[in-house]
């Protein structure tokens, strides 16, 4: 194979206004649309470690049927043509696009990683565990170190799909995060059972491991449409309830705050919060969430002058960039 010319091959970071004559990117979505005038046409959206790219194809309606059918989300493309703005965002007008051998590339190149040690944040995770009193709900907790199987999917899967920490390492990096500030948070609030909120962080998000599917890209599962994380989650701490004798108080509250640790009903939780610690994990979990796409609005907006980031659904705003 002839070895590929990296200054031909950019990542989305490092593209220009001009010819693209050389490019490989992942397909987050590829869709088959209607033109204004009539006329079908292919919108992709196309991306790499670094950001993402829209993409467009116009040509005739069987070769656009073709590619449709033919272009799975999770393909690797090579593409050829040339970025533009449109409706003042960067986009890619393509000539030709082919499907890619995946076997050729290393995952590194469109996947993101958690930019922490993955051991460091391990470690971490483990010593505010250890400061769990209650020796039922540490063992609790130390049952999930424990499961191969279950470390080696929480140690590589993604908080989100899109939204914050979507990326390898990013549930654990959340997950460590949530823990310092509910660890805080029993420090400032000395009503609050310390326990009780370490284990809720560390547990609340453990259905994520089973919510996503991620190699090349983060696609939500099956069981992740059909029934959420935040119900995953509770399936996963059932199974590990036998094997410790915790109070059936403290059981009924640990199992609440997996359930309502989204914080409201039309934002996925079973139920809000109704204790002040599921109300304080929530928080946790919501200003970790939030933090992560506001520090990162500078990184994702198209346009590097202005002072507004593009509307961010998560947040219902735009975010100032000065």
């Amino acid at each position: 194979m002839e070895p590929l010319d990296l200054n031909r091959t950019p990542y989305v970071a490092d593209l220009q206004r001009g010819l693209l004559e050389e490019g490989y990117f992942l397909v987050k979505k590829i869709m088959l649309q209607m033109g204004k005038s009539g006329k079908p046409f292919l919108r992709l959206l196309l991306s790499d470690r670094t950001g993402y790219l829209p993409a467009v194809y116009f040509g005739p309606k069987g070769k656009l049927e073709e590619l449709a059918r033919t272009i799975p989300e999770g393909a690797i493309v090579k593409v050829k043509g040339v970025l533009e703005d449109f409706q003042e965002v960067l986009q890619l007008r393509l000539f030709d696009v082919q499907v890619s051998d995946k076997s050729e590339w290393e995952l590194s190149r469109f996947v993101r990683r958690t930019p922490h040690d993955r051991r460091q944040l391990y470690k971490g995770i483990k010593r505010l565990l250890v400061k769990i009193e209650n020796k039922e709900l540490r063992i609790l907790c130390f049952h999930f170190l424990k499961d191969k199987n279950f470390m080696k999917l929480f140690l590589e899967a993604p908080a989100s799909r899109y939204a914050h920490h979507a990326y390898v390492g990013g549930l654990l990096e959340h997950t460590l995060n949530v823990m310092k500030l509910c660890d805080a948070y029993s420090r400032i609030y000395e009503n609050t059972n310390k326990d009780l909120l370490l284990a809720g962080a560390f547990l609340h998000d453990i259905g994520k491991v089973d919510e996503f599917r991620y190699l090349f890209d983060v696609n939500t599962s099956v069981e992740g449409k059909l029934k959420g994380h935040t119900l995953l989650g509770y399936e996963r701490l059932q199974k590990k309830l036998p094997f410790v004798s915790l109070p059936p108080k403290l059981k009924l509250k640990l199992e609440h705050i997996l359930l309502s640790h989204q914080g409201k009903r039309i934002w996925g939780a079973v139920e809000e919060p109704r204790f002040v610690e599921a109300y304080l994990v929530h928080a946790a979990d919501s200003t970790d969430s939030a933090q992560f796409i506001y520090s990162n609005a500078k990184a994702r907006s198209i346009k590097s002058d202005e002072p507004w980031s593009e509307f961010i659904s998560y947040l219902g705003r735009e975010v100032y960039l000065g």
